[in-house]
């Protein structure tokens, strides 16, 4: 019998790979469990927000995370999306999660992106500018690899990321409207 988060745990038990072999089996339970991937990621987002992209489909590209990729999503939203949005009591939109390597190079993002890891996601909160919530989590100390805030004329959203593969930077940067990135920190 499972206790607690009964599909978070049985994704880190059996692993995501076995999972998408097993919704693709055409077993009751291999439904079944295909339905959980296609549903909620964590407590408070889904695996559609993390992987809709509307570069890929103006231009048709799949954008579908591999099991690593998988994984590595579900570690970015225990451990960073849902603490943060549990803390702000308030929705935390993806603008941009996961990117399959066609798609960040359609969006022209960098060639070392964390979204094609499954590490990274674009946020916006309602009613909070970038360099608001950018303090709000450092303030609440959410562990993170990477925030970066980008000015309202390159988006006013932040780019914030996870890892497990390594020990988190904790690096912060501002993306300035006149373009770059400038390490930042709270005053």
């Amino acid at each position: 019998m499972m206790r607690g988060n009964g599909p978070v745990l049985l994704l880190s038990a059996l692993g995501l790979g076995l999972v998408a072999a097993l919704a693709a089996s055409g077993t009751e339970q291999g439904r079944r469990l295909g339905e959980k991937m296609q549903g909620q990621l964590g407590r408070f987002f889904s695996w559609a927000e993390m992987t809709t992209s509307g570069a890929a489909s103006r231009l048709g590209l799949s954008n579908q995370p591999p099991s690593e990729a998988q994984q590595a999503m579900a570690a970015l939203v225990s451990n960073l999306l849902d603490p943060l949005r549990t803390a702000l009591g308030r929705p935390v939109m993806v603008t941009s999660g996961y990117r399959s390597p066609e798609v960040n190079r359609a969006v022209d993002g960098s060639h070392s992106s964390q979204h094609m890891s499954g590490e990274a996601a674009d946020i916006k909160v309602a009613g909070l500018p970038s360099d608001t919530l950018v303090t709000a989590i450092l303030r609440l100390g959410v562990p993170f690899d990477q925030l970066i805030w980008y000015a309202p004329e390159r988006g006013g959203h932040v780019h914030v990321s996870f890892t497990t593969k390594r020990a988190n930077r904790r690096q912060v940067l501002h993306a300035p409207a006149s373009g770059g990135y400038r390490p930042w920190s709270l005053s």
